[in-house]
């Protein structure tokens, strides 16, 4: 999630830290008053550890979905207050930040930068799109496609920020009258709508997925390597995928544009970038290097070892330096995973998530199937207004525990939460991708509601039924 109040003007700033200021206020005072009272309830000390674990997961859904706070702060302060009410031990405090995900996730970033520093994600999304320049429907399909497949291999957010002066380019070769803002609006939504997509793919894509993982392997002590994540996802991504275009070109009239005139444009373009050069051959070699690493190493040596060896390559080979990734890397999404970590095991120690599971269980019935329509249909929606980073952080944990306590496959649930957490479709403010495509002034809220609601309905649908039935075919439960 992207806080649309960093698009607000200058002049507001006073007001905006007054609200902000407000809102930390109410969060914390409704926390203590949890406190005060759930304390009540007590029996002893370990039922007080358990209610307070709920008071600590309020104050996190909380911060995190009005961020009064940097996500960063969030983290640290869910953290004090964990060791300040005994929950955990302060030497077990910063556990989440010593995890394997989160060296991971750095090396993922840098090699990420490796990329955008080469342009070969620029040349790889001209070449499709000019394959792609028939028609407008076509061009909408290449966009989708060009957002889906880049966010298999890089971040999402990463994608549609490099891809978003391609297609301004793109529009700016014709006169206002001339080109269709249906065309527009159906292709800026399109990229935001495939980078969200395409995220699911891949561990590379969404940092939610080695998150997912992660709190797995603390609940089970089993892990889900590289490739079997692709083989789970890939079918779903590509469904998803062609319902994206679909909706998209049902939505929004995208006739009428001169693709001839697009189509020069775009292979001037293409013949200024020259032929392939030796930076962009490094950047492909890098990632196919570490996609085979990752899929032959992951599991024997982990994937967060694999990841910082290949940024160490990088750097040895003089690609990119430490002053570009000191700074572009994303700080603060690094933080929030090990934030979310760090959660999941202070909510796990408390005994919080059983108390929540076994609850669940007593409301809903023993039905694992209902449950986890349920958790997805949480996840799915509830991702739409907060980070779903940190809905995985919150939701998965629940949801182990449930399916742990009826003895059904856990590895269901972490492809039923992570997954479906990139279906932030709805609103400006679900993914940094859908706020980049809106800060270009093409698009209004409006535009979001409609195709992303029935994406998330059909969505869901996909994954409560094709979904279950490949997992079946691929002996997940």
């Amino acid at each position: 999630m992207l806080d649309l109040k960093r698009f607000r003007s200058k002049s507001g700033m006073m007001s905006l830290l007054r609200d902000d200021l407000i809102q930390g206020i109410l969060g914390l005072a409704v926390f203590g008053l949890l406190l005060v009272t759930l304390h009540s309830f007590a029996a002893g000390p370990v039922q007080a550890k358990k209610l307070y674990g709920l008071a600590l997961l309020f104050l996190a859904v909380y911060f995190w979905l009005l961020t009064p706070i940097s996500y960063m702060f969030t983290a640290f302060l869910l953290i004090s207050l964990s060791v300040m009410l005994g929950i955990i031990k302060p030497q077990e405090a910063f556990t989440g930040f010593a995890s394997t995900t989160i060296f991971f996730l750095l090396g993922a970033f840098i090699l990420s930068l490796t990329i955008e520093k080469s342009n070969l994600h620029k040349r790889i999304a001209l070449t499709v799109l000019k394959r792609f320049g028939d028609n407008p429907k076509q061009f909408i399909l290449g966009i989708i496609l060009i957002g889906s497949f880049l966010s298999m291999a890089m971040p999402a957010h990463a994608v549609a920020a490099l891809f978003i002066p391609v297609l301004l380019s793109v529009y700016s070769i014709y006169e206002e009258s001339e080109l269709n803002p249906h065309f527009i609006k159906a292709s800026l939504l399109g990229l935001s709508f495939g980078t969200s997509v395409g995220s699911m793919g891949t561990l590379l894509g969404g940092a939610r997925n080695p998150l997912a993982i992660e709190i797995y392997f603390a609940e089970t002590g089993k892990r889900i390597s590289f490739v079997e994540w692709f083989i789970a996802a890939i079918p779903m991504v590509l469904v998803m995928t062609v319902m994206v275009y679909i909706i998209l070109v049902k939505v929004f009239d995208v006739g009428g544009v001169d693709m001839e005139k697009l189509k020069r444009e775009i292979g001037k373009e293409v013949e200024e970038m020259g032929d392939f050069s030796m930076p962009e051959g490094k950047a492909l070699g890098f990632l196919i290097s570490a996609f085979i690493s990752w899929a032959i190493l992951g599991q024997v040596l982990g994937m967060g070892v694999v990841a910082v060896f290949v940024s160490v390559v990088i750097a040895l080979s003089g690609t990119i330096s430490w002053d570009d990734i000191a700074q572009r890397l994303p700080w603060g999404t690094i933080f929030l995973y090990g934030g979310a970590i760090s959660l999941a095991f202070i909510l796990s120690e408390a005994q919080t998530l059983q108390l929540i599971a076994y609850s669940l269980l007593n409301f809903a019935g023993e039905n694992p199937f209902l449950l986890l329509a349920v958790f997805a249909s949480i996840t799915a929606f509830l991702s739409n207004v907060m980070s779903n980073a940190a809905t995985t952080g919150v939701i998965l944990p629940i949801a182990l525990s449930a399916m742990l306590a009826l003895g059904f496959p856990s590895v269901l649930p972490v492809f039923l939460v992570a997954l479906p957490s990139a279906f932030a479709f709805m609103f400006v403010v679900g993914t940094p991708s859908a706020a980049l495509v809106y800060s270009t002034g093409h698009l209004d809220q409006k535009d979001f509601l409609v195709p992303g609601f029935i994406l998330n309905v059909i969505g869901l649908a996909i994954f409560l039924t094709l979904g279950l039935g490949w997992w079946k075919l691929l002996g997940y439960w």
